[in-house]
């Protein structure tokens, strides 16, 4: 039983080697032919076609391959050049000179956007000389009634500048606020202008400075009412300032209605005036009238008389008749206007 079991396997092996041995013999068969047939197709010039689209696609794709290269480059150098403005910009706003002009700009801008140029003085027009120092705060805001609001700009934000760098922790930055906050309390704007209520307004040129530092500081606010310091980004000092220029319209509108009362008086006046002239000119003109129907009853009465009798006597007939004077009849009519 065992011989005829490994005589069963041996078979089935013979046969699977005999088998495979057939299959690649017909494989490399029908390769041979592909190959001979594809040979002769292109002998022929049936595949010149297909060669020539070929040549046409290669030709693009070295092309496309030029064109994306001179895009790729293009682009490195923008970004070479961005990145190098970036830098620059980023050094400039470490310098103390350049981000206090920056807020400066900023505070311009957001009086330029609420309407109220005209009434707000900036910071090299204002310099006032006290015990020791010279303030000259930022902008000086004019209200209706000769008053004024005083504005500061020169927050510092080294520190949030930094934090934003080294990806750290804006702490510092809220502690600076907080400095700046105790160091302007402490200068007393209010006493050197008159008419100044008793509070400064703290300008941060961004949204993002206050709210930072408000989430490492939450008692800034409460500080700040202390000291009579009143925080304000652009977009709430905006609002400040399109109220008080609602004020100043108001107030427009006021010393406008106050004109036209005085220039309404005045020209009562003078159409009082005016109504005296025409009265004096209708008495003259009845005592004209007058004086003109005197004369006709005297030239009908003395003169015309005569002449008609000397007409009459028949050596003057050739001459023109002379006509009747009209009165003017002296009745007052009065107009419908």
């Amino acid at each position: 039983m065992m011989q005829l079991i490994i005589i069963f396997c041996f078979g089935v092996i013979f046969g699977i080697f005999i088998s495979f041995l057939l299959f690649q013999n017909l494989s490399t068969n029908i390769s041979i032919r592909g190959n001979k047939s594809f040979i002769d197709l292109a002998h022929t010039g049936l595949l010149f076609p297909i060669k020539e689209s070929l040549n046409q696609m290669n030709e693009y794709m070295r092309f496309l391959e030029k064109t994306r290269e001179g895009a790729y480059q293009a682009l490195y150098t923008e970004i070479r050049l961005l990145k190098k403005e970036t830098e620059n910009l980023s050094k400039s706003f470490h310098s103390p000179l350049s981000r206090g002009r920056w807020g400066e700009i900023q505070l311009k801008r957001v009086v330029e956007l609420s309407g109220m140029l005209a009434h707000c003085d900036f910071g090299e027009q204002i310099t006032v000389a006290t015990e020791g120092e010279i303030i000259r705060p930022d902008l000086i805001i004019k209200l209706p009634g000769n008053r004024c609001i005083i504005v500061d700009a020169k927050v510092p934000f080294a520190a949030y500048l930094k934090a934003t760098d080294e990806n750290n922790s804006f702490i510092h930055h809220a502690e600076q606020v907080k400095k700046h906050i105790q160091q302007l309390g402490k200068k007393n704007y209010w006493k050197h202008f008159q008419s100044s209520p008793e509070f400064v307004i703290l300008f941060l040129p961004g949204e993002a400075f206050l709210s930072t530092a408000l989430q490492h500081c939450s008692e800034l606010i409460e500080i700040a009412t202390k000291y009579n310091i009143i925080l304000a980004t652009p977009i709430t000092l905006i609002a400040t300032l399109r109220a008080i220029a609602y004020s100043w319209r108001h107030e427009a509108l006021n010393r406008n209605s106050i004109q036209i009362i005085q220039k309404s008086k005045e020209i009562y006046d003078r159409i009082g005036i005016f109504a005296d002239h025409f009265e004096k000119i209708g008495k003259n003109l009845q005592g004209a009238i007058e004086s003109y129907n005197q004369a006709v009853l005297s030239f009908e009465s003395k003169v015309l008389v005569s002449i008609r009798q000397i007409g009459e006597l028949g050596e003057l007939e050739s001459i023109k008749t002379i006509k009747n004077l009209n009165y003017i009849d002296k009745t007052t009519k009065t107009l419908d206007v």
